[in-house]
């Protein structure tokens, strides 16, 4: 073992990461090169070519609304089937949408009839199910209230094996404790600061 690997070993021993690591919110430690890979992947933008510059700009647009792909809900007319929004991807986004461009397949922003946006202070773009907007009646895509994404109706509350109460919101937040009340106020009191924060970034 090396002198690095081994100071490096103390350090990790010692709970002080190495000066070349940086700790996530989830106390993990990894470099920054590989948590920008992370974020770049969870958000839909890592593309597998590594020459994607070079992309004719059709099938690089083609590609991004392949590779994370963000349902809205769905209900059939002719049947009580439903389903909830949801986030899929294609693999080899990039090859699929050559093809697709070669088939003559393009993305029209024109003939756009339904938008995704983005949760503010949300999880990324992999994780997200945002909501979808229509245009208004003069034809312009509307910026949503951050309160229509934090919907408090959508708070689940159970108990734990050990007794314990925990809150979970959809838009990935939770909060557990001793009654089935704190539980709850705990995760209205972290929608409101969401939203708030959403509200000042507009």
């Amino acid at each position: 073992m090396s002198n690095k690997e081994i100071i490096e070993s103390v350090q990790f021993a010692n709970h002080q990461p190495p000066p070349q690591y940086v700790q996530t919110d989830a106390g993990q430690l990894v470099t920054p090169e590989f948590l920008a890979f992370i974020q770049q992947a969870l958000s839909g933008k890592l593309a597998e070519n590594a020459d994607t510059e070079a992309l004719d700009p059709e099938v690089k647009a083609l590609a991004e609304e392949l590779s994370v792909i963000h349902l809205p809900a769905w209900s059939s007319t002719t049947s009580p089937r439903t389903a909830e929004p949801t986030v899929t991807g294609m693999k080899q986004a990039t090859r699929v949408a050559e093809y697709l461009v070669k088939r003559g397949v393009r993305v029209h922003p024109d003939l756009e009839e339904i938008r995704w946006v983005a949760t503010p202070g949300g999880p990324p773009g992999a994780f997200d199910t945002g909501i979808h907007v229509t245009k208004d009646e003069n034809g312009q895509w509307p910026s949503p209230d951050p309160e229509s994404f934090y919907d408090f109706d959508d708070i689940e509350v159970t108990q734990t094996d050990d007794g314990a109460w925990c809150a979970v919101h959809p838009r990935g937040l939770s909060f557990e404790a001793a009654t089935k009340t704190e539980a709850y106020a705990g995760v209205v009191d972290q929608l409101r600061q969401r939203i708030e924060q959403a509200r000042g970034q507009q």
